[in-house]
C-alpha cells in the first residue's frame, strides 16, 4: 500500500511538472484583442500607430494570426471621437492605445476597467489622465512625448544666431500643447529671446492668427498639437510670405515646410507603448506602472526649405541630422 501511494504521488508530480508549460503555451496561442484610437489624420500620429503595430509584431502578435486589431480615426471630428470611444469600449478589447490627449480623455470617460495605454501625451497629469507620473492610480499609463526643448532651442539659435523674437502657437483646448509652450517660453526667455504667444480654437483659425503673428517674429516654434498639425500647411503658407522659418517639435512637420527639429521619434513612441501595454497585461497593474518618457529622439532638417528661406545650414546639423529632402 505504501509503495502504491508513493507511486501515485510520483505520477502526480510528473504530470504537474508539465502544467506550467502547457498553460504558457495556451497563453501564447490566445488571440490578443487591441484597439488603437486616433483623433485626427496626420502623418505623425499615423507613425505612432505604425510603431504600436510594429511593437506588437516584434513581440509575436500578428494581425490575422493571433491579433485582433481595430484602428479608428475620428478625422478631427470630436463628436465622431465620442462615438468611436463608445464603440471601442463596448467591444471590450484586452488593451486600448490612445494616441494623443483628446483620444485618451474620451476613453477615460467611458471605462475604468480596460487598460488604456497613452502614446503621445505630453502632460498626462495636467490633462487629468493620471494622478502622478510614478503611480498613475487608475487604468491609464503609457508613454509621454515631452520634446527635448533645450536641444530644440540650440538648433534654432544655430540657424538664427541673431534671433530676437520667436512666435509660438498652440490650441487653447489642448492641455499638452499649452504645457509644451509654457516650457518653451521659459527656455526662450532664459536665452534672452522675446516671445509672442498666440492660440487657436480650431484649425480654421490658423490663417488669421498666422497672418497676425508672422510679421512680428523672426521664427515660429510649433509644439505637439493636433489642430496645428492639421492646419500646418496654412501656417507654412502665411510664414513663407514673410520668409519666416518654422521649427516644429514633430519631425513629420519638417517634411511639410518646417526647417529643422530634434524631437521624439513618433514610431519609437508607438513601439515603446506596445511594450508597455504587453507588460501591463502581464502584471494587471496599470495603476502602479509609471508613465515612461519617450526614449528615441531624432534630428531632422530640410535643405529644400532652408534654401527657399535663404538660411545657411549649420555644419553640425548637416553631419548629425537627417535631411528629409533627400528621403523624399
Amino acid at each position: 500500500m505504501k509503495r502504491f501511494i508513493q507511486g501515485l504521488m510520483l505520477i502526480i508530480l510528473v504530470l504537474t511538472s508539465f502544467l506550467p508549460i502547457s498553460l504558457t503555451g495556451f497563453a501564447q496561442e490566445k488571440e490578443l484583442s487591441v484597439a488603437i484610437v486616433i483623433p485626427i489624420n496626420h502623418p505623425s500620429l499615423d507613425e505612432i500607430a505604425s510603431g504600436i503595430v510594429a511593437g506588437l509584431e516584434e513581440a509575436g502578435y500578428v494581425e490575422g494570426e493571433n491579433l485582433k486589431l481595430t484602428i479608428q480615426n475620428a478625422q478631427s471630428d470630436m463628436s465622431m471621437l465620442s462615438t468611436i470611444a463608445d464603440s471601442v469600449v463596448e467591444e471590450d478589447p484586452d488593451l486600448i492605445f490612445a494616441i494623443a490627449t483628446p483620444a485618451a480623455q474620451a476613453l477615460q470617460q467611458r471605462t475604468q476597467d480596460i487598460p488604456i495605454i497613452l502614446a503621445g501625451v505630453s502632460d498626462p497629469v495636467g490633462a487629468g489622465l493620471v494622478d502622478h507620473l510614478e503611480k498613475p492610480g487608475g487604468n491609464i499609463t503609457g508613454v509621454s512625448d515631452v520634446a527635448p526643448l533645450d536641444k530644440q532651442f540650440d538648433v534654432i539659435e544655430e540657424f538664427l544666431p541673431e534671433i530676437k523674437t520667436i512666435g509660438m502657437i498652440y490650441t487653447n483646448s489642448e492641455d499638452n500643447s499649452k504645457f509644451e509652450v509654457d516650457q518653451a517660453k521659459e527656455i526662450a526667455e532664459a536665452r534672452g529671446i522675446q516671445v509672442e504667444v498666440t492660440s487657436i480654437t480650431t484649425a480654421l483659425d490658423m490663417q488669421l492668427i498666422a497672418q497676425e503673428l508672422a510679421p512680428k517674429v523672426d521664427a515660429v516654434f510649433v509644439p505637439t498639437d493636433n489642430n496645428i498639425a492639421s492646419a500646418f500647411e496654412t501656417l507654412v503658407t502665411q510664414t513663407d510670405n514673410y520668409q519666416i522659418p518654422i521649427f516644429p517639435t514633430v519631425e513629420a512637420m519638417v517634411s511639410t515646410g518646417g526647417v529643422a527639429s530634434i524631437g521624439i521619434s513618433q514610431k519609437g513612441i508607438g513601439e515603446q507603448a506596445a511594450q508597455m501595454g504587453l507588460e501591463v497585461l502581464k502584471t494587471g497593474t496599470p495603476e502602479t506602472t509609471p508613465i515612461q518618457q519617450a526614449e528615441k529622439t531624432k534630428g531632422v532638417y530640410s535643405s529644400e526649405t532652408a534654401s527657399y528661406l535663404d538660411l545657411n545650414i549649420p555644419e553640425r546639423i548637416q553631419k548629425e541630422f537627417t535631411d528629409v529632402s533627400k528621403e523624399e
